[in-house]
């Protein structure tokens, strides 16, 4: 989710929430775009640009689908571990609960972190299409998790069934390191394409 959307939401859910004190609003609409601050941390760590405009195109620029020739590096995810919910919110509500000056702090954090929520990773007509194993191995009995063929962003449609498969952890390492060496993260290797004419059946 971009950074516009958080702002505007975190500032929407702010003022409905807190109309008559402007503090807590304020304090609103800063958590609920203040955790974004670890992609421009770890972009700068693994560039070695600490420019925030550096920072700005590096974004832009890397929601285009890549073009022939372009060598530029891209440095994977910029997501810290502040971005898991399942470890900030409890801390940040337990933290509310212990301290209420600190609640909208959780409101902004709650709202920020569900406009992240990336639903298709949940789907359950992959998970029942696949019946507890990987698409690609066939392995049972390990975390398994949904991954895009096609990322949306690249063309991929975001809503349906066929453009996800359930992959172990090792098989999408694997697909990923394909998509890395072929400069293509959003285009599925030869193996992506074989898994998706299997999970369109």
């Amino acid at each position: 989710m971009r950074f516009r959307s958080h702002l505007l939401t975190a500032a929407a859910v702010g003022l409905a929430l807190y109309p008559r004190t402007p503090w807590r609003a304020a304090l609103t609409i800063l958590s609920g775009v203040a955790l974004d601050t670890d992609h421009f941390l770890l972009y700068a760590l693994r560039s070695g640009d600490w420019s925030p405009v550096g920072a700005l195109r590096y974004d832009r620029w890397r929601h285009h689908p890549p073009r022939r020739g372009d060598t530029r590096p891209r440095y994977g995810s910029l997501r810290s571990v502040a971005h898991e919910p399942q470890i900030t919110l409890p801390l940040a509500w337990l933290a509310a609960l212990l301290w209420s000056p600190l609640r909208p702090v959780a409101v902004g954090l709650t709202v920020h972190l569900a406009l992240d929520l990336h639903l298709p990773r949940y789907d359950w007509r992959v998970r029942r299409r696949a019946r507890g194993r990987c698409e690609r191995c066939g392995i049972a009995g390990v975390p398994l998790e949904v991954h895009a063929l096609v990322h949306p962003r690249y063309g991929g449609r975001r809503w349906s069934a066929h453009n996800y498969a359930l992959w172990c952890t090792a098989c999408a390492r694997a697909v990923r390191e394909a998509r890395t060496s072929a400069h293509l993260p959003g285009v599925p290797s030869p193996e992506c394409r074989s898994a998706e004419g299997e999970t369109s059946l």
